[in-house]
C-alpha cells in the first residue's frame, strides 16, 4: 500500500436505536471534504479535498493510494492555461464541454478524470498511477473516451486556440497522433448555433461514443459525429448538424444517425443513412417520427419500426421494400421473435413473417385504448407471448395468436402497476392486490392479498425472491410472503420538498436501485439495433441509454481487455462485485423525516429491519451509494462515514 499523503483519524463508533443496531465507522481527514464517489471496479471510495485525493478500501479502511495535488499542479503551466479557461467563458462550443464535477470515472475502463484545479490528470483508479497530466502536455481537457480493442485514449482537448483529438497509447503511455479539429474562431463560427440550442436543452445532450471499424475511429462527442482515420488521426469527415446516437452496419459501410428533439418518450426524432467513406447523407430526407422502437440492419437493407411506419428501407436508395408498411397506426413496439416481427399498433399485435405477411388471421386486442401504456412484450416459453398493459394482462398462442386466457386480466388504469420478471414468472402490483403470471399457467391467475399502501403512486420497485415479494416505493417498504400476506410494512415521511431536491442532487437515491425499473415502468421502449458481425453472429445494441440497460456481470468481462491495467487480484475482485449484483439487491433506501431533521434509512427487503439510520446534517449533502455490496458513504465536513 502507498503511503497516504494525509494524517488521517479513525475513528470506529456503534450507535443503538431503540430498534435496531447500526455499525458505523468514520475516517477523518485534515480538510473538508469536496467530492467522493464509489469507483465501481474495486469498490474502494475516492475522496477529494483540496489537498489531493485518495482510494479508501471500506474493507480494510487503509488508504490503496494517494495522489497530492502539488504533484500534479506546475503552477508555471497552470499560467500558460489561464488564457484557454478564460475563453471558455465566451465561446458556447467550449461551455457544452464544460462539467462541474471533479472526479469523472472514464466508461469502460478502469481510468478516472480528476480535475485540480484548472488542470485534469487521467489516473488508473485501481493502483493511483497518473497516465495522463494534462497541463504538462498544455491541455484542457473537454472530453475522454476509451477505445477498448485498441488500449487507447481518444481525448478531445484545447492547446493555445486550436481544439485537438489526442490518440494517447496507454500501453506506451506515449501520444499516437494529434489531429486538429480547429481553433477557437472557426468552431465558434460553425457550430455556434446549434449548440447555443443544445445547451439550453440538456435532453438533446448525447452521449459520447466510440466506434472502430475498417480503420476508422468514428467518434461521436456530445452531438458531433467525427470519422478519423485510425492510423494517423487525419479527420476523413465530420458532420456540420447534431446527432445524438450513431450505429455502424454490419458491414461497415453506412452509418445509422438519430437526433432526438427532446425528451425520448415524447419529442420527434430524425433518422438518416451515412456513407461512412465520406460521411454524406443517402437519403435526401429525414425520416422524421415520434420515436423510433426498433432497428435491424440485413446487409443491404435495414428494417426501420417507427411511430408512423414499419418497413424495410434499402441502404442505397432509401426507398421502401415491402409494398405497403405493417398494418396499423401508432406503432409503438416491435420486438423479433424467432425470424418473424411482433408488433404493436394502437391497441392491438399482430405478428409478420419477414416478408410483411400477416401470420395470425386478426389482430390481437391487448388494451382498452391506443394511449394504454405498455409495460412489456416478450415471447415465454412454451410458445407464447406475454403482454401486459395498463389495463389488461395476458398470454398468446404464438403460432394461432389465439388468448391462453379466454377472460384478459383487467387492471385498474387509474392505479400505478409495478411489475418484476424473472424466468418467465411475472409478479405485477395494482390496485392493493398482487398476481403472479406463469408461462406454464393454463388457467387465469387470480389475485392475492390486499395490500394498504399509503400512497402507491410513489411505488418504483416490486422484486421477487424465493421468501416472498418485497414493494419499495418513497414513503413504503412492504414485504409479502409468496401467499399474498404482509411480512412487515413500513411506512415514512418525506423531508421538505426543498431536502429532496438537494438529497437527489448530492447522491443517486431513486437512480442506482430503482432507476431501470422506474424507467421500465413508465414504459420506456427496449428499443434495439439489431445486426449480424463479421462472423455472422448477431449483434444488439440498445437504442434507450445505457444507464437504464447496462448489465454490470457482463460489463466486467469487458475489463478483460486492460489486463496490463489492472493486477490479477484486483481482476478478481472486479469479477465478484460484478457477478454478484444478481444477489445482492437486498436492501432499500429510504429519505425520512426525522426528529432532528432529513436522514437516511437501509431497509432490509427480507424482514423489513433497519439496519442502520443516518442523520443527514449537512443542507448539501455528499454521499454515494456502492450498489454491490449495498455500503453507504456519506461525508461530513471533515470526516467519511461508513454504514454498512
Amino acid at each position: 500500500m502507498k503511503k497516504s499523503i494525509f494524517s488521517l483519524g479513525l475513528a470506529f463508533t456503534m450507535s443503538l436505536s431503540s430498534n435496531f443496531l447500526s455499525a458505523q465507522e468514520t475516517i477523518s481527514f485534515n480538510n473538508p471534504i469536496q467530492e467522493l464517489k464509489v469507483e465501481p471496479l474495486t469498490g474502494n471510495v475516492l475522496v477529494k479535498t483540496k489537498d489531493g485525493i485518495s482510494s479508501v478500501n471500506p474493507t480494510t479502511k487503509n488508504i490503496d493510494w494517494s495522489l497530492d495535488i502539488k504533484k500534479v499542479n506546475n503552477q508555471t503551466k497552470l499560467n500558460d492555461l489561464a488564457k484557454a479557461y478564460d475563453a471558455i467563458s465566451n465561446n458556447d462550443f467550449l461551455k457544452a464541454f464544460s462539467s462541474d464535477a471533479d472526479i469523472e470515472f472514464i466508461a469502460d475502463s478502469p481510468y478516472v478524470q480528476i480535475k485540480f484545479d484548472n488542470n485534469s490528470v487521467i489516473v488508473n483508479n485501481t493502483t493511483g498511477e497518473v497516465v495522463f497530466n494534462a497541463a504538462e502536455y498544455g491541455y484542457i481537457l473537454y472530453s475522454t473516451t476509451i477505445i477498448p480493442s485498441k488500449n487507447q485514449l481518444l481525448i478531445l482537448g484545447q492547446k493555445g486556440d486550436e481544439i485537438n483529438f489526442i490518440n494517447f497509447n496507454l500501453s506506451t503511455n506515449k501520444t499516437n497522433w494529434v489531429s486538429n479539429v480547429g481553433n477557437l474562431d472557426t468552431l465558434k463560427e460553425s457550430f455556434n448555433n446549434f449548440l447555443k440550442s443544445l445547451v439550453k436543452n440538456d435532453t438533446a445532450i448525447g452521449k459520447n461514443k466510440i466506434i472502430t471499424s475498417n480503420g476508422t475511429i468514428y467518434a461521436g462527442i456530445k452531438n458531433l459525429l467525427f470519422a478519423l482515420d485510425a492510423s494517423n488521426g487525419t479527420i476523413k469527415w465530420k458532420t456540420n448538424y447534431p446527432i445524438n446516437n450513431f450505429y455502424v452496419s454490419g458491414n461497415g459501410d453506412r452509418i445509422i444517425t438519430i437526433l432526438n428533439g427532446g425528451n425520448i418518450l415524447s419529442s420527434k426524432q430524425k433518422l438518416n443513412i451515412l456513407d461512412a467513406s465520406t460521411g454524406d447523407k443517402i437519403w435526401k430526407d429525414d425520416i422524421t417520427t415520434k420515436y423510433i422502437s426498433y432497428l435491424e440492419d440485413n446487409g443491404d437493407k435495414i428494417l426501420i419500426a417507427h411511430q408512423s411506419g414499419f418497413n424495410f428501407y434499402d441502404y442505397a436508395s432509401g426507398n421502401k421494400v415491402w409494398k405497403k408498411d405493417a398494418k396499423g397506426k401508432d406503432i409503438k413496439q416491435v420486438i423479433s421473435v424467432d425470424n418473424d416481427y411482433l408488433y404493436i399498433a394502437d391497441n392491438e399485435m399482430n405478428l409478420i413473417d419477414n416478408n410483411g405477411q400477416n401470420k395470425w388471421k386478426k389482430f390481437v386486442e391487448i388494451a382498452d385504448k391506443s394511449d394504454d401504456q405498455v409495460y412489456y412484450l416478450g415471447a415465454v416459453n412454451n410458445n407464447r407471448v406475454f403482454y401486459l398493459t395498463d389495463t389488461f394482462g395476458n398470454m398468446v398462442d404464438y403460432s394461432s395468436g389465439k388468448k391462453i386466457w379466454k377472460k384478459n386480466i383487467e387492471f385498474d388504469k387509474k392505479r400505478p402497476l409495478v411489475f418484476d420478471a424473472k424466468d418467465d414468472k411475472f409478479i405485477v402490483y395494482n390496485n392493493k392486490r398482487i398476481y403472479t403470471f406463469n408461462a406454464t399457467n393454463e388457467d387465469s391467475p387470480k389475485p392475492k392479498g390486499k395490500i394498504d399502501v399509503e400512497n402507491d403512486k410513489t411505488i418504483q420497485s416490486l422484486e421477487s425472491f424465493d421468501w416472498g415479494i418485497c414493494i419499495v416505493g418513497q414513503n413504503d417498504v412492504i414485504g409479502i410472503d409468496n401467499e399474498g400476506n404482509t411480512i412487515y410494512q413500513k411506512s415514512y415521511k418525506e423531508p421538505g420538498e426543498a431536502a429532496r431536491r438537494l438529497l437527489k442532487t448530492g447522491g443517486i437515491i431513486g437512480q442506482g436501485y430503482f432507476g431501470t425499473k422506474r424507467e421500465l415502468n413508465k414504459g420506456v421502449a427496449n428499443a434495439q439495433f439489431v445486426y449480424a458481425d463479421e462472423k455472422g453472429n448477431e449483434q444488439r445494441s440498445n437504442l434507450v441509454s445505457d444507464k437504464t440497460s447496462r448489465k454490470l456481470n457482463n460489463q466486467a468481462d469487458a475489463y478483460d481487455d486492460f489486463s496490463s491495467a489492472i493486477d490479477k487480484n484486483v481482476m478478481s475482485l472486479v469479477k465478484n462485485r460484478f457477478n454478484g449484483l444478481k444477489q445482492n439487491n437486498n436492501y432499500a433506501f429510504i429519505l425520512n423525516r426525522g426528529t432532528n431533521g432529513p436522514e437516511l434509512i437501509k431497509v432490509r427487503k427480507k424482514d423489513g429491519v433497519e439496519v442502520s439510520k443516518i442523520d443527514l446534517a449537512s443542507n448539501k449533502p455528499i454521499y454515494d451509494i456502492d450498489d454491490i455490496n449495498d455500503n453507504i458513504y456519506y461525508a461530513n465536513d471533515k470526516d467519511l462515514k461508513i454504514y454498512h
